[in-house]
Order: structure tokens, then C-alpha cells, then sequence
């Protein structure tokens, strides 16, 4: 079931907060998000991890799902 429009709204700018941050912190070191929390470079991993987060959600919310993981192609060279 999808969301709410104002909800899909608010994840879509929770995803877009989150690439400022990611952007922002790539180039400048640091980056302050809307809500007052000041991120710093060693603060990417937590960005990149709240970013995924977010876009998980933001594609449950309008219906759809994200693949996550690795694909993996094996070769069986006995015989």
C-alpha cells in the first residue's frame, strides 16, 4: 500500500537532504542538515547508511522496492 502524498513529499526531501549532506561533506569537510546536527567527513559512513535508509523508504512509500546486495556469478571448473 503506498503512503500518503505528504509523506511521500517528506521522504523525498529526507532523500534529498541526505545527497546535500553526502555532497557537501565530499567537498567541504562538513555540512549542517536542516534539523541543526552538524556532520563531518568522519560523519560519512552515517550519512551514506541514513541515505539508503531513506531511500528504502521512500520507495516503500510510493510502492515500490529497492534490490539490495550483490549479485554473484559462479563457475564450476570440476569435472
Amino acid at each position: 500500500m503506498a503512503a500518503s502524498s505528504e509523506e511521500i513529499a517528506r521522504l523525498a526531501a529526507l532523500v534529498a537532504a541526505y545527497q546535500q549532506a553526502e555532497l557537501a561533506v565530499l567537498r567541504n569537510q562538513s555540512y549542517e542538515m536542516p534539523d541543526g546536527r552538524r556532520l563531518t567527513r568522519a560523519s560519512l559512513k552515517d550519512i551514506r547508511a541514513g541515505k539508503l535508509q531513506a531511500e528504502a523508504d521512500y520507495a516503500v512509500a510510493c510502492g515500490t522496492t529497492l534490490r539490495r546486495g550483490r549479485a554473484r556469478r559462479f563457475v564450476n571448473m570440476s569435472r
